[in-house]
C-alpha cells in the first residue's frame, strides 16, 4: 500500500517545474503594468530610502562627535568655577570667581590620577602685525596646554615652565589666525601687537578644526602668567584642564578633584563651587542625542515602509479580482492552491523588493545631497543597507500574504465564470 502511494506522489521535479512557472507568473504580472508597478512600490521607495539617511547621519554624527571630542582629548576634565546668582536669577556657569592658580598646583600634587593640569584664562583682545588686525580670543595657558588638549606644534615651539614664570611677552599663533596676519610667510619671531603690548611669535599650532565659537585654530595663546598679570589684571583663573592617567580613571580622577576643592574651598554639603566636565560624559551625553534623534526618524521611515505595504496589498487585491479567470483557468489545468499562493506571494516580493532597490539607490542619493548642502557627516554601513533592504522585502511578504491566500481559496468553476 505504501509503495502504491509513493507511486501516485509526483516527483520532486514537478515542484520545482510549478515553482519556476509561479515565478514567470509572478514576474509577468508586475511586468505586465510598469506605470502601476511603480507607483506601487513609491511608498516602499520613501520607506528605504528615508532609513538609510536617518541612520546615516545618526551614525555619521556620531562618528563626527567622537572625532571632535578626541581632538580635545578623550581622558580630559574641565573644572570651572560656579555660576553667580542674582536674586533667583543665575548668571551661567564660568561667572563666579572661586578657582585660583593654587588649586591647578594642588591638583596636580596630591590628585594620584591626574597626571597634568593647564589653568587657563582667556579675553578678546586685538592683535596687530604690520598692517593687518584681528579681534581674536587671547588664551592664557599653562605649560601642559598642546599635550592636554592633543593641540600640536605646526611650527617653531611652545613656551616654557621658565618662561611663563618670568611672564614673557611670547606667543603662540593658531592656525586661521597666523594666515590671516601674516599669509604664506612664516611668523616666526616676528613682532604682533596683542591688546597694545608687544609680543615675539615663537610658534604656529596645527589647524585642529573648527569646534563652533571655540575654534582653537582662530585663537592665540600666551603664557597664564603673562596673560593674567600683563594683560588682563586677573587674579582667577578661569578654568583648570585635567588629564586623567587613563580613561578608565576618569571617574576616580573626578572625584578626587571634588574632593580636593571641597576640602580647599571650605565646602559642605551638596553644594559646589565649581563644576567638573567629564570628556567621556559629554561624548555618552552626545551619542545618546543622537540615538534618540536617529530612533525617531526611522520609526518615522518605518511607518512610511508600512504604508507602501498597503499600498502593495490594494494592488494585489486589484490584481487578483481582475485575474479570476486566469486563476481559475490555471486552477482547471492542474495548479494546486500553493502555486497559486506561491505566484502572487513572488508577485508582492518582486514590487517589495523593487521598491527596495530603488529605494537604496535613492538612500545613497539623499545622503550625498544632504552631507553636501548641509556640511553634515552622513557615513553609510553596509549592514544599514542590508537592514533596509530586508525589512522592505519582509513587508512585501507579509502584506502580501492575504491577497495571494485569498486568491489561492477561489473556487475553479467560480473563477471561470466571473466576469
Amino acid at each position: 500500500m505504501s509503495s502504491e502511494r509513493q507511486a501516485l506522489q509526483p516527483p520532486a521535479s514537478w515542484d520545482l517545474t510549478a515553482l519556476a512557472i509561479s515565478v514567470m507568473m509572478a514576474m509577468r504580472g508586475v511586468s505586465a503594468n510598469k506605470l502601476r508597478a511603480f507607483l506601487t512600490t513609491l511608498g516602499v521607495i520613501i520607506g528605504v530610502g528615508a532609513v538609510i539617511v536617518a541612520i546615516g547621519i545618526g551614525e555619521g554624527s556620531k562618528a563626527a562627535v567622537a572625532a571632535s571630542l578626541k581632538k580635545m582629548g578623550t581622558n580630559s576634565l574641565t573644572v570651572m568655577p560656579g555660576q553667580q546668582k542674582n536674586g533667583a536669577i543665575s548668571m551661567g556657569f564660568g561667572t563666579k570667581s572661586t578657582l585660583k592658580l593654587e588649586d591647578a598646583e594642588a591638583i596636580l600634587k596630591e590628585c594620584k590620577d591626574v597626571q597634568a593640569v593647564a589653568p587657563q584664562v582667556s579675553q578678546s583682545a586685538q592683535v596687530k602685525a604690520t598692517n593687518k588686525n584681528d579681534n581674536v580670543t587671547v588664551n592664557g595657558v599653562g605649560v601642559n596646554y598642546t599635550t592636554i588638549n592633543n593641540h600640536q606644534i605646526e611650527k617653531g615651539r611652545f613656551f616654557t615652565e621658565d618662561e611663563n614664570k618670568h611672564r614673557r611677552r611670547m606667543v603662540v599663533l593658531g592656525a586661521t589666525t597666523a594666515t590671516d596676519l601674516f599669509g604664506t610667510k612664516s611668523p616666526i619671531n616676528q613682532v604682533v601687537r596683542v591688546a597694545g603690548q608687544s609680543f615675539q611669535v615663537i610658534g604656529v599650532l596645527k589647524k585642529k578644526g573648527g569646534m563652533g565659537p571655540r575654534n582653537p585654530d582662530s585663537g592665540v595663546y600666551v603664557p597664564l602668567l603673562t596673560a593674567m598679570k600683563r594683560l588682563f589684571g586677573l587674579q582667577n583663573v578661569q578654568n583648570i584642564t585635567c588629564q586623567a592617567k587613563s580613561t578608565d580613571v576618569m571617574t576616580q580622577a573626578q572625584n578626587e578633584i571634588t574632593a580636593l576643592l571641597k576640602k580647599r574651598h571650605k565646602l559642605t554639603g551638596e553644594t559646589l563651587d565649581f563644576i567638573i566636565f567629564n570628556q567621556a560624559d559629554l561624548m555618552e551625553a552626545q551619542n545618546e542625542q543622537q540615538s534618540t534623534f536617529t530612533t525617531l526618524i526611522t520609526c518615522l521611515a518605518i511607518v512610511s515602509l508600512g504604508v507602501g505595504g498597503i499600498g502593495i496589498m490594494n494592488i494585489m487585491l486589484v490584481s487578483v479580482t481582475e485575474r479570476t479567470r486566469e486563476i481559475g483557468v490555471r486552477k482547471a489545468i492542474g495548479a494546486r492552491r500553493r502555486d497559486i499562493l506561491a505566484q502572487f506571494v513572488f508577485e508582492a516580493l518582486f514590487l517589495s523588493s523593487l521598491g527596495g532597490i530603488l529605494g537604496v539607490g535613492t538612500g545613497y542619493a539623499g545622503a550625498a545631497i544632504v552631507s553636501k548642502t548641509n556640511g553634515w557627516s552622513v557615513s553609510i554601513a553596509p549592514s544599514t543597507v542590508i537592514l533596509a533592504f530586508g525589512f522592505s522585502a519582509i513587508v512585501g511578504v507579509f502584506f502580501g500574504f492575504y491577497p495571494a491566500l485569498k486568491a489561492s481559496k477561489l473556487r475553479p468553476i467560480e473563477a471561470l465564470h466571473y466576469e
